[in-house]
């Protein structure tokens, strides 16, 4: 069996997140849409929630990989955020399908079928890229060493996730994007100069 048709069953699901949630996407569609037959989606991923298992961590593994060009342990903390920010408002504009399809799983009401998986990666990515940072930027003396740094992630995020939203369905924003002024918010209640010590 080729691994060529498994990942055009999983690149075909990207595809139809971009337009649909999960639950609205059938075995059949992805059969079609692949150009596999459906017999193959249950070789390789048993079942629906098999499927969509692997799909959400198909979609993990493309984050991570991105973000592993992105995050450079040799600069600040402060510069690593905003080159994030503006990578993933860039992408959004530029990968408009991709992008839907990672909001249609982080939005999905199925996510509790993935919990654990998605715990997993983003585990893989806090010790890979997030902690080196934050470790660097505490020894620098950037940020408070007892900052927390997943909810520091989180609140990028959670913007991030909202003006992506606007983006991908055409909501107007009345001000452009200014990666600069998000993290310097973020900063602005992280940062180690001014703060007693």
């Amino acid at each position: 069996m080729s691994d060529n048709n498994r990942e055009k069953l999983l690149q075909a699901g990207v595809e139809l997140l971009s337009e649909k949630t999960f639950s609205q996407i059938s075995m059949d569609q992805v059969a079609e849409s692949s150009g596999v037959s459906k017999p193959m989606i249950y070789y390789y991923f048993n079942n629906k929630e098999g499927y969509y298992k692997a799909l959400a961590g198909h979609l993990l593994s493309i984050a991570r990989s991105l973000n592993r060009d992105i995050f450079d342990i040799d600069i600040s903390l402060r510069r690593n955020m905003t080159n994030y920010v503006r990578f993933r408002v860039e992408y959004v504009k530029t990968n408009p399908g991709i992008s839907k399809a990672f909001m249609s799983i982080i939005t999905d009401p199925n996510i509790g079928l993935l919990i654990e998986e998605m715990q997993d990666e983003f585990n893989v990515m806090r010790m890979e890229f997030i902690d080196p940072m934050f470790d660097r930027a505490i020894e620098n003396g950037e940020i408070l060493a007892d900052t927390n740094r997943m909810m520091v992630m989180m609140l990028l995020n959670s913007v991030l996730i909202g003006f992506s939203m606007k983006i991908l369905n055409e909501i107007p924003c009345h001000d452009e994007i200014n990666p600069e002024e998000i993290v310097d918010i973020i900063f602005n209640g992280i940062s180690a100069c001014g703060k007693d010590k």
